[in-house]
């Protein structure tokens, strides 16, 4: 049976109030809005949660290799596995700040570049903009030099091996994860 679909008039909420909360500059930032849903209703406590958007590279060697970093998340609280990528820097483009990240991250660079979609991490709250790219056939061109707050061990691992470390919770970032579904549907989009 198809799902009918719903019919709304007018489907943006009013914005009535809107008062920071928390800002820590470019880090985070909590809004409380006073919002008017489309039926009137009134919501006087709507949070939203901004952080920096941020870019994450899928990244394939010529030997259809992925490059992943094994590094401590805080926010996971342990050692996993992540893609490369890091913040988009205000006024800074993602695919700049995506090549930057890779070379700093991993030393490599190069290669031929795909733009995958923008996802907003949270569809209520927003919290980040995630921008997806794709990038085969890189190569190293310089030794990593990050300056992120975890140390990072490179390591690769074939693309078809991915699937089974993603559901062994090896890359338990979501964001990082439909990243790769992303990359697999551009691979066999291109």
């Amino acid at each position: 049976m198809k799902a009918m679909p719903i019919i709304i008039d007018d489907p943006n909420w009013s914005v009535l109030k809107s008062d920071t909360v928390y800002d820590s500059g470019n880090q985070l930032r909590v809004v409380r809005q006073c919002v008017q849903l489309p039926d009137d209703r009134i919501v006087d406590d709507y949070f939203r949660i901004d952080l920096p958007s941020f870019a994450t590279v899928y990244a394939v060697t010529e030997d259809d290799e992925v490059l992943l970093l094994q590094q401590y998340k805080h926010g996971v609280g342990q050692v996993c596995l992540t893609l490369p990528g890091g913040q988009v820097d205000p006024g800074e483009d993602p695919e700049f700040s995506a090549r930057r990240e890779l070379l700093e991250e991993t030393g490599y660079g190069g290669g031929r570049w795909l733009s995958g979609p923008s996802l907003v991490l949270h569809g209520n709250q927003t919290i980040a903009k995630a921008h997806v790219f794709v990038a085969r056939h890189v190569i190293k061109i310089a030794d990593a030099c990050s300056d992120d707050l975890e140390d990072a061990t490179l390591v690769t691992r074939r693309r078809f091996e991915l699937r089974s470390a993603i559901l062994a919770g090896e890359l338990p970032v979501t964001s990082h994860v439909a990243a790769v579904g992303i990359a697999e549907a551009l691979f066999e989009a291109t």
